[in-house]
Parts: C-alpha cells; structure tokens; sequence
C-alpha cells in the first residue's frame, strides 16, 4: 500500500494510503516545517496501519483502515524516521 503526504487549511499533517477530509497532497518540506514548530500539535501513529498524523487531535475513525480509536501519540523522532526526514 503506498503512502502519500497531505496537508490541511490548519497546518496539519497527514501520512497515509488516504487522507481525512479537507486535507490536500502536499511534499516532505511542508513535513519538515509542520515539525519545527509544532506548536500544540502532537504526532500520531495509528496501531492498526501505520498512518502518522501530527495535529491537536488525530482523525477519528483512521482513514485508511476505518478503526475507531486506533492512534497514539509518538515522538517527533518516530515520526520522522517513518517518513523518512
């Protein structure tokens, strides 16, 4: 399953096989400059498929695979090494 990086109006970001509503594609950059300054944005991984999404809140239910509750909050690192920054 390939993943792809979206973004949203808010500066959120999404890394998955689909995006939540309102997010658009978007580059690893936008990744890297969401990261700097996360502000009260926290990072998330879902324990189901994998996606990663940094935001106030993480999508509910996941996207990609459709589970209710799925994500947890990861460090920036995990984050990162994921995607590949």
């Amino acid at each position: 399953m390939q993943k792809s990086v979206y973004r949203n109006d808010d500066g959120d970001i999404h890394y998955g096989a689909n995006a939540p509503d309102g997010f658009l594609p978007c580059g690893k950059n936008d990744v890297a400059k969401a990261l700097k300054k996360p502000g009260k944005k926290k990072p998330w991984r879902c324990n189901v498929c994998n996606d990663l999404h940094l935001g106030a809140d993480y999508p509910d239910p996941c996207p990609t695979c459709l589970t209710n509750k799925s994500y947890v909050e990861i460090d920036i690192a995990e984050f990162k090494g994921v995607i590949g920054l």
